[in-house]
């Protein structure tokens, strides 16, 4: 898995290129980087949930104070600014599945959904209809050439600030299509740039990870989803249950199984003297278990719906792998199985691999992949 070394910031030649803008210093540097290297630019910024009816607040990346912002850069840099309604796709592919992951005792990772849904695949085929040669974005990451001609991506220069934990599903095959001008760069160095280029936005806040959760929590989202659809009675997933312990011993009640996530130890209504932490969620029986910190060690994981940025492999092959965006690298044996489906063998055991979250592979700097996350053991 040997690359070339590969440039973000090759001259335009007076191509066109459309800048997923959502107002923030980074797709906005992002979009003054193309203009000085020659491309066309076109400011495409998404309409989405956000913007219709939630709640926001400045650290949104979803208000109107963002498209403003947004069109003020390509103002800026004598750039056409288009708005695009994504509010259906978005609700119906990124909202929608987020709460019926949690009503099946899993914890989505939205950001992933909406990189493969929307932004790499609906908003680029929305930008092809304006005629332009490349979808660029302000995400941290690198995009390179393998060795064998094809485009791959590595992780961005900035350790703090690497984003290709959230692109492990986006289509690889659109991959000849998309820019990331800001991959060799550091937030840093980002934010002078912003102030170079005289941009209003060269210090705004960065914005929450969650876009349509602006306040509160995902258990106020979830009852607020419930109360707006017109439905009379909440799913039993949100309706209280049993807590057992890892033997089955009932311990107390809880709020609802779609409350909860693996890993988790505050807000379980109930003491017992020592450390709890939730182990497992049975969404059929709307059971929360729970269990000490050794119980939530696994060394063997199983996982679905995997996605290549390398070529498939065919054989077993050794890798690092993520189960989270902040997680140090742990080695790995990766075993790829039929129908996107994946085995993962870790040579050391991690603590709380959730099941719905990404797992990630990387060969050192290069992005193999990933898979989302289904069970996980001791084996």
């Amino acid at each position: 898995m040997n690359v070339l070394k590969g440039k973000n910031d090759r001259p335009g030649d007076g191509k066109t290129v459309a800048v997923a803008m959502s107002g923030g210093v980074d797709s906005s540097v992002a979009a003054c980087l193309l203009s000085k290297a020659g491309y066309r630019v076109i400011g495409l910024t998404m309409r989405l949930f956000c913007y219709a009816s939630a709640e926001t607040t400045a650290k949104s990346c979803c208000n109107l104070e963002a498209i403003a912002d947004a069109r003020a850069v390509c103002r800026s840099i004598d750039a056409p600014h288009y708005v695009i309604d994504c509010e259906e796709e978005f609700s119906r592919l990124v909202i929608d599945r987020f709460v019926e992951q949690y009503l099946a005792g899993c914890t989505p990772n939205p950001c992933v959904d909406c990189n493969r849904l929307i932004k790499f695949s609906y908003l680029l085929e929305r930008a092809r209809s304006l005629g332009v040669d490349y979808l660029a974005t302000g995400h941290y990451v690198r995009k390179i050439q393998l060795r064998d001609g094809l485009p791959g991506l590595a992780r961005g220069l900035d350790p703090e600030k690497d984003q290709s934990y959230f692109l492990w599903s986006i289509p690889a095959l659109n991959l000849s299509s998309f820019l990331f001008p800001l991959g060799d760069y550091r937030k840093k160095q980002v934010r002078e740039l912003a102030e170079e280029f005289g941009l209003q936005v060269s210090q705004k806040q960065e914005s929450q990870e969650v876009c349509f959760i602006a306040s509160g929590s995902v258990r106020s989202f979830l009852r607020k989803y419930y109360e707006t659809s017109g439905k009379e009675k909440l799913p039993p997933n949100m309706c209280p249950g049993p807590l057992v312990d890892t033997e089955g011993c009932e311990l107390g009640q809880h709020r609802g199984s779609a409350f909860y996530t693996v890993g988790q130890r505050r807000g379980l209504n109930v003491s017992l003297g020592k450390p709890a932490y939730v182990t497992a969620i049975d969404a059929s029986t709307n059971t929360v278990v729970l269990g000490d910190a050794d119980d939530l060690m696994a060394d063997l994981v199983e996982a679905g719906s995997a996605n290549y940025i390398m070529p498939d492999p065919e054989k077993p092959f050794r890798a690092q792998i993520q189960v989270r965006y902040r997680q140090k690298p742990a080695a790995a044996r990766v075993f790829p199985e039929k129908g996107g489906r994946v085995c993962i063998r870790l040579d050391s055991p991690l603590r709380a691999i959730t099941p719905g979250q990404s797992l990630v592979f990387y060969d050192g700097e290069i992005l193999v992949g990933g898979a989302v996350i289904e069970t996980a053991r001791m084996a």
